[in-house]
Parts: C-alpha cells; sequence; structure tokens
C-alpha cells in the first residue's frame, strides 16, 4: 500500500464518519447538553483558582477563576468522568452524568492539601477516564512540585529516577527515556497525546526533542502499550502533555515564567507561557524556552566532557475554538537544537544541528446519541531535518530528512454499563539520509490500524472507587515499510516488506480494604523492523561502528504479564509492580568482528534475533510520619534475558533507595540516597556494552512556595549527586570510555499568573 493509497483509505473513513453523523440513520443534530458547572473550595470553604479540572476521556481542560468557579461547555451526554487536581492538594475523582436537556446539578468539591505525592490524572493509560487508581497498568505521573524537584536538561532525565525507568545517556541532549530495559523503537514518545516526529528512538547520538520545560504534566505507561497506540509502543509510552491547544476559555490572561540554572552543564534554560482569552468562544497559547549550557562536569574532579554543549529553543502558537457542540484547535510547533556528542580519544568530533516543525490539528464534535456521544478527529503534519557535522573541517556528513503524518478518529462508546473507545488510526513516515556517510536507504513507513477498548463494571451501584472494573481490547495493524532504490550501488534496488499484526489486551481491577487496589493486566503487542535494523549496510560514523542491517527480519511480538498494588491515603500512598515480558524474535545488534574503515579497524555489527524475557520488580511508596514530616522508600529491578540464558544489553542495574522530607506545603526541605547495584551482566557480543560498578547518590533539594492573590512563586534548589561520584549508568551508551554528570547544584523558579 503505497502513501497516496493510505490516505485515500483514510479519507474514506472521515467521510464515512461524516455521512454517520449527518445522515437520516445516524445522528440528525446534535443535542446541546447543559455546561457542567461548578465551584472548588478549601476544607475552610473558601474558593481556589487555578485548579485544573481535567475531562479524562474528552482529554479536555477547564480552570478554575478567582471566585474556584468553572465551566465545562460541548460536554457529551452520559457519564463523564472529572479529575481535579492542584499542586499541594488532594486529587479528587468526580463522575458526572450529564443530562439530555435541563440544568446539570452544580457541583461543589472540596480540595484537602496534602504533602504526599498522590495519583492524580491518567490520560495516556486510560481513554475511558477512570480513576487513576483503577488502571490495570503500571504508571507514572510527574506534574507540580515533583516536576519541578525532578526537572531536567530532557524528558529522560527527569524521569531517570523513578521506578522502572532510566536514561539511554550520550550527553545532556542526546539521550531517551528506558523503561523496564527497553528504549529506542520500543518506547514511544508523544506530545500532547500525538507522535514526536523526530529520530530520538532510531539512534543513541539523536535527541528526543520535546522539552520537559514546557510540559504541565509528564505521564507513563510502563510495559506495553500496542492496544492504544500502535507500534513502537512495544516497551511503553512516554507523554509530554503542554496543552498547547486551548480545549476552554480561561477567565482572564494567564500563564508561566520559568527559569533554571545547572552547576553540572554551566549556562541556563528560560520558558514563558501565555494562555489568552479572545471573547466568549476562542481562546490563545504562546510558548517559548531557549537553553544554552556548556559541556557537562565529571565526577570527582574530571573535568568537562568535551563536546557535550547544548543551544536550543522552541516555540509554539495555539489557537482553540470552544462551542456547544464542537471544540476544535490548531498549534505550529518549532525546534531548533545544536549540540555536541561525546566521543573516545583519537574518534571524530560530532555535532548535530537540526530543526523540527510540526502543526496538529484537532476537532471534538459532541454528536447527541448515548452509543457514540463524542468524536474526535486528530492529524498531525510535521518536518523534521538534523546534519551531522565534523567539527574538524565543518563537513556534513550525512543529512537525515523526516517527514511524517498521523490522523486518528476515535469515538467515545457507552453500551448500557460497558464504556469505552473505538477508533482508526494512520501513521505515514518519509525518511531520507542524504550524503557518503549514508549507511541506510530512503524509506517509507505506511501504518493503518482500528481499535477498540471496552471498559465494564462488575457491579453496580457502589461509587466508582469500589467497584471492580474489567477492562479489555484489540487492535490491527497493517505495517509497510519500503527501502527505496537510491544511486548508491548498496541500495540500487527497492525492497519491501509487510507485517500485519493483532493485538490484544485483557485486565482487571479489583478494590479491596479502604484504600487498596489490586490490578493485572495480559497485553500483547508487535514491534515492525525498521530501515535500519532492515536494510543498513556502512559505517555509522556517530557510534562508530559498520553496521550490517538483516532484510528477512520478522516483527517482534510480545505478551507482557503486569500485576500492580496500589494504595492511597490520607496518611501514605504506595504502589508495587511485577511483571514479566515475552518479546518474540527480539530484534538486537550482535558484534561479529571489525572491519577495515579509511584503515582503522572498527566494530562490525549484525542485526540478529532472538526470544527474550524481561522480568522485574517495582515499589515506591510515601508515608507521613508525623504533622510535616514525610519519608519515602523506592527499589527496582529487571532480568533481561535471550536465548540460551544470555543477557541482553544496556539492561538498568537494580537501586534501592529512601527519602525524608520536611514539608509545610509552603516550604519544603529534604534528600534522598539512592544505591545503584552493580551491573555484570552485560551482553557477550556487543562491546561497547562493558559492566559497571556500585554507586550510591546523594540528592537534596528545598522549595519555597509563595503564593499571592494573583500569583504563585515558587523558588526550587537542588543538589545531585553531592558527594560527587564519579559513575557510569549501566544504560549510558558511552560507559566505555566516559561517565555520568558529577555534583549539580540547580536553581529553579517558577511564576505563574
Amino acid at each position: 500500500m503505497t502513501s497516496s493509497t493510505a490516505l485515500r483509505c483514510l479519507r474514506a473513513v472521515l467521510a464515512c464518519a461524516a455521512v454517520a453523523l449527518g445522515s437520516p440513520t445516524g445522528v440528525r443534530a446534535a443535542v446541546v447538553a447543559p455546561p457542567i458547572r461548578g465551584v472548588v473550595v478549601d476544607t475552610a470553604g473558601n474558593p481556589i483558582s487555578n485548579v485544573q479540572v481535567v475531562a479524562t476521556e474528552l482529554q479536555r481542560v477547564a480552570v478554575t477563576d478567582r471566585s474556584g468557579s468553572f465551566t465545562f461547555v460541548g460536554a457529551p451526554v452520559g457519564t463523564v468522568h472529572l479529575t481535579i487536581v492542584l499542586m499541594g492538594f488532594v486529587p479528587v475523582h468526580e463522575v458526572v452524568n450529564v443530562p439530555a436537556t435541563g440544568e446539570s446539578a452544580p457541583l461543589r468539591i472540596t480540595l484537602r492539601r496534602t504533602v504526599l505525592r498522590l495519583a492524580g490524572v491518567q490520560i495516556t493509560a486510560s481513554p475511558t477516564g477512570t480513576d487513576p487508581l483503577s488502571v490495570t497498568q503500571s504508571t507514572v505521573q510527574l506534574s507540580g512540585k515533583d516536576l519541578q524537584r525532578q526537572l531536567g536538561a530532557s524528558v529522560a532525565q527527569t524521569l531517570s529516577s523513578e521506578p522502572g525507568m532510566a536514561m539511554r545517556f550520550n550527553g545532556p541532549m542526546a539521550n531517551a527515556p528506558v523503561i523496564r530495559g527497553l528504549s529506542g523503537e520500543r518506547i514511544l514518545m508523544l506530545q500532547d497525546g500525538e507522535r514526536v516526529g523526530d529520530l530520538g528512538s532510531t539512534s543513541s547520538d539523536h535527541a528526543v526533542v520535546a522539552d520537559p520545560n514546557s510540559a504541565e504534566r509528564i505521564e507513563v505507561i510502563r510495559g506495553p502499550a500496542s492496544l492504544l497506540y500502535g507500534n513502537a509502543a512495544i516497551g511503553g509510552v512516554v507523554n509530554v502533555i503542554s496543552g498547547d491547544i486551548p480545549t476552554s476559555v480561561p477567565s482572564r490572561l494567564g500563564g508561566f515564567f520559568n527559569g533554571q540554572s545547572e552547576s553540572v552543564t554551566p549556562g541556563g534554560v528560560g520558558s514563558a507561557a501565555l494562555n489568552i482569552p479572545l471573547g466568549r468562544s476562542f481562546a490563545a497559547t504562546l510558548r517559548g524556552t531557549l537553553r544554552r549550557q556548556s559541556s557537562y562536569r565529571i565526577g570527582d574532579g574530571g573535568g568537562a566532557q568535551p563536546n557535550s554543549d547544548v543551544r536550543s529553543w522552541n516555540g509554539t502558537a495555539g489557537l482553540g475554538y470552544i462551542g456547544s457542540t464542537v471544540t476544535a484547535g490548531l498549534v505550529y510547533r518549532q525546534s531548533d537544537f545544536n549540540y555536541g556528542i561525546p566521543f573516545q580519544s583519537g574518534g571524530e568530533e560530532i555535532r548535530i544541528d537540526g530543526v523540527r516543525r510540526a502543526g496538529q490539528a484537532r476537532i471534538g464534535i459532541t454528536t447527541g446519541a448515548r452509543a457514540l456521544s463524542y468524536v474526535r478527529i486528530e492529524g498531525t503534519v510535521q518536518s523534521y531535518k538534523h546534519d551531522e557535522i565534523a567539527v574538524q573541517d565543518n563537513a556534513i556528513g550525512t543529512t537525515f530528512n523526516l517527514n511524517s503524518q498521523t490522523a486518528s478518529v476515535s469515538g467515545k462508546t457507552q453500551f448500557g454499563r460497558m464504556s469505552g473507545s473505538i477508533g482508526v488510526q494512520a501513521f505515514l513516515r518519509q525518511y531520507e539520509p542524504i550524503g557518503a556517510e549514508a549507511f541506510t536507504p530512503a524509506a517509507d513507513n505506511t501504518n493503518i490500524a482500528a481499535f477498540i477498548y471496552q471498559e465494564l463494571p462488575l457491579t453496580s451501584g457502589s461509587a466508582e472507587s469500589r467497584t471492580p472494573r474489567l477492562q479489555f481490547g484489540g487492535r490491527f495493524d497493517d505495517f509497510r515499510i519500503t527501502g527505496k532504490a537510491g544511486s548508491d550501488p548498496r541500495f540500487a534496488v527497492e525492497r519491501a516488506r509487510r507485517f500485519n499484526n493483532a493485538s490484544g489486551s485483557l485486565g482487571l481491577s479489583v478494590p479491596f480494604a479502604q484504600h487498596f487496589t489490586i490490578s493485572g493486566s495480559v497485553a500483547s503487542a508487535f514491534r515492525a523492523p525498521t530501515v535500519d535494523e532492515l536494510y543498513a549496510n556502512g559505517f555509522h560514523v556517530a557510534v562508530g561502528t559498520f553496521d550490517i542491517g538483516n532484510a528477512n527480519l520478522k516483527a517482534e511480538t510480545s505478551m507482557g504479564l503486569d500485576g500492580v498494588l496500589r494504595a492511597q491515603g490520607s496518611r501514605g500512598t504506595l504502589q508495587v509492580s511485577a511483571y514479566r515480558n515475552r518479546i518474540n524474535d527480539y530484534i538486537t545488534p550482535s558484534v561479529t568482528g571489525t572491519t577495515n574503515v579509511d584503515g582503522e579497524q572498527v566494530p562490525l555489527v549484525n542485526i540478529v534475533q532472538r526470544d527474550a524475557t524481561l522480568t522485574g520488580l517495582e515499589f515506591s511508596g510515601e508515608t507521613q510520619l508525623a504533622h510535616h514530616l514525610v519519608v519515602g522508600a523506592m527499589a527496582d529491578a529487571v532480568r533481561g534475558r535471550g536465548a540460551g540464558n544470555t543477557n541482553l544489553p544496556f539492561i538498568p542495574a537494580a537501586r534501592v533507595g529512601g527519602s525524608l522530607r520536611y514539608d509545610t506545603g509552603v516550604f519544603s526541605l529534604g534528600g534522598e540516597a539512592r544505591r545503584v547495584m552493580k551491573q555484570t551482566r552485560v551482553a557477550a557480543d556487543n562491546s561497547i556494552d562493558v559492566p559497571t560498578d556500585s554507586y550510591t547518590l546523594l540528592n537534596l533539594s528545598s522549595s519555597w512556595t509563595i503564593p499571592s492573590r494573583h500569583t504563585a512563586q515558587t523558588l526550587t534548589l537542588r543538589v545531585d549527586n553531592l558527594l560527587d561520584e564519579r559513575y557510569a549508568d549501566a544504560t549510558s551508551r558511552v560507559k566505555a570510555f566516559t561517565f555520568n554528570p558529577g555534583r549539580n547544584v540547580s536553581l529553579v523558579y517558577r511564576l505563574g499568573f
């Protein structure tokens, strides 16, 4: 199937949806449901402003005004899930029944203060909008103070201390998240729910362009997520949510300014945003981030790591329309970046210079029907380019061009007590490397898919938090990749592969006792091989290997089992996860020898397949020992094995840690200690996957919140690696010749208004 054929199919699907919504047998005219209105107050009855009221299954957000009031227009008839969140308060989950006529009963929501880190919104893992405690997969969410306390130069660095998370390190910019031992093309990066159109997953020298400084929150699914997101989500999903498309009209001009400076990478980051009301039905957003940081410093007096500095900026402009039956919006994003790659003595010094431009559009339609009450149409067009430049002579070795398009139509369904989502998705990708050092051909990808996800309460009449829930779904993907013929004799013949796959998931969530929920899920997932894995044939300068692809590769398929115990109460919170992910035909590089490149012997890498199994355990929890004293603990471990009990490459080492924090809600002071075990289970056929020693990290942090009538200011001081340990992560791609950053003093200031 060509790209033009795929687009025609998608247009046909959209046309059918439009006909169904307008035909005599469909919905003749959308019923204008009454708006959802409410007020949010604290325990003393005082109104609270700037509270986020999130309609999770609609992916829309309203914000309370100075009187604590909020209004949701355009909500569909039937059940709507609202999550009410504000930093420093216990999140509240409300289930609202929106009538077809009349008025909805006004809501009065009381928020209670807390110094604990509690589960709030979870859009990425829950298309039904269910309570985050009832989600059957393991999840992570960072927002508010927790996001500020852990804010790093990249999404991966920001998340790396979370249980089950690590970082594929290749410098401050060129790094990517690792989830349960998997990274690269097995982890899907999203921005506001749509794929990030960059090359961050394809190679360890490429960066993820989504910037954590622009995030309102970051959500993670740990474990297979192909059911909702398709190819490349076999290990998990990271969703950077910035709210660039307005979904409600703010009552006044608002926004934020954020500044950050770090000693380990001297320089700074500044970001700002504006949320602008434009009459009664329109709103706009403007955001921007500027980053300039010098090369990072190695621990224990190791000095600066050459060629690891970063310069980048990004900006967005969004516009939204909010009507009684239709919401719509679009956003333009641009990111420019220039950064260096750490290199081994005697190796080539390479810099990456690039730009990403992206447009995203979204339409939400309230249909008035109960069976299909809400339809969401979404799409992106993205253009990405970067040059790999040799510093010695400023020559461009390779230029990478990537264009991608996504489109989806999904609907909120309700059949009796069963609710869910159904939809179709398309993902098109056109990739072209140009230059003498290009080691793969140009390639086009086409992925068309359909999915259904449903949730069924197993009892009736109980509060949602006390109801066992069955969550299940299925998906079918048609994925095609075509390596295009070119003038280079290595890639003179066009070669195409097609992969069809059915995925499914089944999960059960059961509440017990007063504050506990136990969940279990089984999910199948798949990943099609990439152009590098299929058709590579050449020297990959940035990583120093000569790569040979395998055109006969099969798609990876996995079966993941996940068990989760959650507890959340007024005195503490707990999450324990155990998992097993069996991946058939796991694709991995294997160093089979050396070969001569320009008179130098370099590793020869062949792409091979072996069955693999990853098993692990994750633990995190906090409890309030005294009025302002909070103690926490975490631990995680993962074992990655291939056929014949061999070791998978770059598996994170086991960790244990504890924290202690004095927190009044306005001022906090605390620290954490984390022991990372040595990792000697390394891949025998990968020369850069070397063993790493154990180490201990001691981190300190303090924050001060300065509230006022119209603004909220927060100042956070953090000291990472206080003892200036010289260490290398087991997941680092440069661990064979250099180390991770040393002691870091970070100052973060945020002004919200």
